[in-house]
């Protein structure tokens, strides 16, 4: 496990502080923000949602995300809070897995029928170019309270002066290793030196000791977090500010090779077993069924899947490479977005408001998303912190102190990128192609993607 380095109270704060920090130094388009520590403009001193409000007529709205059992049941429970607070108004929840999230959601823009409020990842500038979320600007400050936030948060949700999306929670991406399987297989758990043959050498051991049906690691190739960590470990990106790739094709042979070789070693979850039990849920993830040591994750996820298994759960960063650690330096992991076709926009900005500002509401929520992005929920939270979201903060510190000082940008069709690295794993994984062919049609790929990112709809 990772080492405690203060108290329960200090390390909140802390981490807190560090992460914002970090995550002030730029936004999700590229641009820097020279603001980080300024609160918003136009922002009120008091949140809008802890009255109890009765509407003159009945809003019906309608909400999705994504998640595990853990943040469906106290999502719920906030949802019901905030309707015993505004009679006449009815949440409909819509939550599922991550896997076919995206898909739907496009489904239901494209047919004009999005719920009116809608949990994102960092490729909410993909839904800002499509004109589908609603500019919140106008509610800020008059429903929407942004004054305790850190200005880079409210920064990472605004395009050309209009903010989008408030963020629910600082993240960072990283590995959920089972310690208990490490502690089976006598194998030590890997410090935040550890290297891509410190990865390689655990894995094969796992496997090997711990006998058929067990296996070291989820095959990552697949997972562009992880591929963006590789390619920064060795001085290299997936995308840049200047809108352009930072890798070339032997990059690409490299990552998939390494893959390969594991997969050879009988290291990694099969491609079959992989389909059928997928680490995007807890209710799938070998990991959390002691099958699988590592798998990655962001950090927000581990009490969620802890309190699922007896199993002692943990958070590592991503291998080093010859250019250090290429960490992604903790962001606004998950924004809440409204579709700009909702009938209620204002009852919405107050439901947003309510989610990160209601100290009842932060209460239920807890860490589910992440550190809370305001700071009075941050410390309300830090003064009950459990040994498991201790675990989280000091990882989310930890990588704020490790992670290079890099402007890191979103990959613009995020979604589209993830569909074809799968694609491309699966061609390797399953034999229908060799690792040089794979890579150039992932290559070509890219480079229409990037393409059509910068071509005007």
């Amino acid at each position: 496990m990772l080492s405690k380095k203060t108290s329960v109270v200090a390390i909140s704060t802390l981490a807190a502080t560090m992460l914002l920090t970090a995550c002030g130094s730029s936004s999700n388009d590229g641009s820097s923000s020279s603001s980080a520590s300024k609160p918003a403009e136009n922002s009120s001193t008091t949140s809008s949602s802890t009255t109890t409000t009765p509407t003159a007529e009945k809003v019906e709205l309608r909400m999705s995300w994504w998640g595990s059992d853990d943040r469906h049941e106290k999502t719920q429970k906030a949802i019901e809070l905030f309707e015993s607070r505004n009679p006449g108004v009815t949440i409909t929840p819509e939550y599922s897995g991550f896997d076919g999230y995206m898909d739907k959601l496009n489904t239901q823009i494209a047919a004009g029928n999005a719920p009116d409020l809608i949990q994102m990842g960092g490729n909410i500038k993909e839904y800002v170019d499509k004109n589908s979320l609603l500019d919140l600007t106008p509610y800020v400050g008059s429903v929407i309270n942004l004054e305790d936030f850190n200005q880079g948060l409210v920064q990472s949700a605004t395009f050309n002066d209009k903010l989008y999306g408030v963020t629910l929670g600082v993240n960072s991406t990283g590995l959920l290793y089972n310690a208990t399987m490490f502690e089976k297989a006598g194998v030590a758990i890997p410090t935040k030196d550890w290297t891509y043959d410190d990865l390689k050498q655990a894995a094969i051991d796992i496997s090997t000791k711990l006998g058929k049906g067990n296996y070291g690691v989820y095959d990552l190739s697949s997972e562009s977090g992880a591929l963006a960590s590789y390619l920064g470990a060795y001085g290299k990106e997936l995308y840049g500010v200047d809108g352009k790739r930072h890798f070339e094709k032997e990059d690409i042979i490299n990552w998939f090779t390494f893959w390969s070789e594991l997969r050879e070693a009988g290291a990694v979850v099969p491609a079959d077993e992989q389909v059928s039990s997928p680490a995007t849920a807890a209710d799938t993830s070998l990991v959390v069924k002691g099958q699988v040591a590592i798998q990655s994750a962001s950090a927000s996820q581990l009490a969620g899947w802890q309190a699922l298994t007896e199993e002692k759960l943990g958070l590592l960063m991503y291998p080093k490479g010859t250019a250090g650690n290429g960490m992604v330096p903790p962001q606004s992991g998950q924004y809440i977005v409204a579709y700009e076709g909702t009938k209620h926009p204002e009852m919405v900005a107050k439901f947003i408001d309510f989610m990160v500002n209601d100290p009842e509401a932060g209460d239920i929520l807890g860490a589910t998303r992440g550190v809370p992005p305001a700071g009075k929920i941050r410390d309300q939270l830090s003064t009950q912190a459990t040994p498991v979201d201790q675990v989280m903060y000091d990882f989310i510190s930890l990588v704020a102190d490790t992670a290079p000082p890099v402007v890191w940008t979103q990959f613009p069709l995020d979604n589209e990128l993830i569909k074809l690295l799968q694609t491309t794993q699966e061609k390797i994984s399953f034999n229908a192609s060799s690792i040089d062919k794979a890579a150039d049609e992932f290559m070509t790929e890219v480079d229409k993607l990037i393409e059509k990112a910068h071509t005007p709809q």
